[in-house]
């Protein structure tokens, strides 16, 4: 399996340029493309949250923990005061950093349901909940901020496949298909529940149908092409 430096770089690799070809298909404008590259990134390594390295877990759910925090915070940013706001954000880090962390990390095990691709759909579901309801994003930015998560961690997910063959040993390890799974076999009642969550955030999520007319229409795919090179063969021209 990959380690966590061969995740975070080949995540922000990745999310980076699928950034850079939302740019060029006018999905989203320089600020929105860093935001989406910065969560593609975290994406990235979000399967290792059950990783037995418990380090490694630390620094990620401190990543998540201040993140969460902030996110709650401002969505009460207009409402409360300096002193209000920064007693919400210590109580939703203090949550998450020993409420949520000790439940996910005795309840869970590396490689597990959590290091699937249903897993990886319900993160891209949560995340476009979260940037609808919470920070007021619209419709297709919400749903194109979760999907650049799932790309992360699909990746990820990807990256331990191929990390499973060992081609100068010639030899497959223990753990190829442990990653890119629909189902884990040893824990059924895991399985079923992470498809009933996906399920609940399909209803709790706004609608897909805008974020797929958009994305996968061939208007975008033209703009995209019309954006790959300079026009009239004039590179790094300054008008």
């Amino acid at each position: 399996m990959a380690n966590f430096n061969t995740h975070l770089a080949v995540g922000a690799t990745v999310s980076g340029i699928a950034a850079t070809a939302s740019l060029g298909a006018n999905l989203a404008q320089p600020g929105e493309a860093l935001v989406l590259f910065s969560v593609g990134t975290l994406g990235g390594v979000l399967p290792d949250l059950d990783s037995d390295n418990s380090v490694l877990l630390q620094i990620i759910f401190n990543i998540l923990s201040v993140f969460f925090a902030f996110m709650v915070m401002f969505k009460y940013a207009a409402i409360y005061s300096l002193a209000e706001l920064a007693i919400i954000w210590l109580i939703c880090y203090l949550a998450v950093q020993y409420g949520v962390f000790s439940i996910f990390r005795n309840f869970t095990r590396h490689r597990g349901i959590f290091h699937s691709i249903p897993a990886g759909v319900f993160v891209w579901l949560i995340v476009t909940f979260i940037c609808y309801k919470f920070l007021n994003f619209p419709e297709l930015r919400s749903w194109i901020t979760g999907f650049f998560v799932f790309l992360g961690y699909i990746t990820h997910l990807v990256l331990d496949e191929i990390y499973s063959v060992d081609l100068s040993n010639k030899k497959i390890k223990r753990s190829l298909g442990t990653a890119m799974k629909l189902v884990d076999l040893s824990n059924i009642p895991g399985s079923i529940a992470i498809y009933l969550a996906i399920l609940g955030m399909l209803l709790l999520a706004p609608g897909p149908r805008q974020f797929v007319d958009t994305v996968f229409t061939q208007n975008t795919y033209n703009t995209l092409k019309r954006n790959a090179v300079p026009k009239n063969g004039k590179w790094f021209f300054m008008p």
